[in-house]
């Protein structure tokens, strides 16, 4: 058993940084946050449009699923780098380009703090991995989805 944690306690970090996004993966979510906009809070848009890369994978195992997830937070992060350039531009143009750079240094620890966290609320069991790769790709989905509302809207 301690093999299997120490395997998992591994394979995430790995993941995490393995993944890259297709442009499929990324056109579909970026099409889905465009449309599910339209009108409607951000709680909208994360409700309707997190998941929709990674749902076909639930049958799959513990491994497969986390790899699905992590794909789909890929596509993610995508969007939010490409949001993220705007955003900067914007920042800059109006002198507050070192709050945003502060606040999204800061976001990011918190994410990875919380991300941890969760992983390790379930040591013991391979679900924590699961766990916290869905912590990951609904904290970067939510952030990708402020920058497209700071932007949008």
């Amino acid at each position: 058993m301690r093999w299997i944690t120490l395997c998992f306690t591994l394979i995430l970090p790995l993941m995490a940084h393995a993944q890259t996004a297709s442009r499929s993966d990324v056109a579909q979510i970026e099409e889905c946050v465009r449309n599910y906009s339209k009108g409607a809070p951000q709680e909208r848009v994360i409700g309707g449009c997190v998941g929709i890369i990674d749902g076909a994978c639930r049958s799959k195992t513990t491994i497969e699923i986390a790899d699905c997830i992590m794909r789909e937070t890929a596509a993610w992060d995508h969007l939010l780098n490409a949001w993220w350039k705007p955003m900067k531009e914007r920042a800059q143009a109006d002198g507050s380009w070192n709050r945003l750079l502060d606040a999204q240094r800061q976001w990011i620890k918190e994410r990875d703090a919380e991300c941890q966290r969760v992983y390790d609320e379930w040591r013991g069991g391979t679900i924590r991995v699961i766990f916290a790769a869905e912590c990951q790709r609904d904290l970067t989905a939510k952030r990708a989805v402020e920058f497209y509302y700071a932007l949008n809207k």
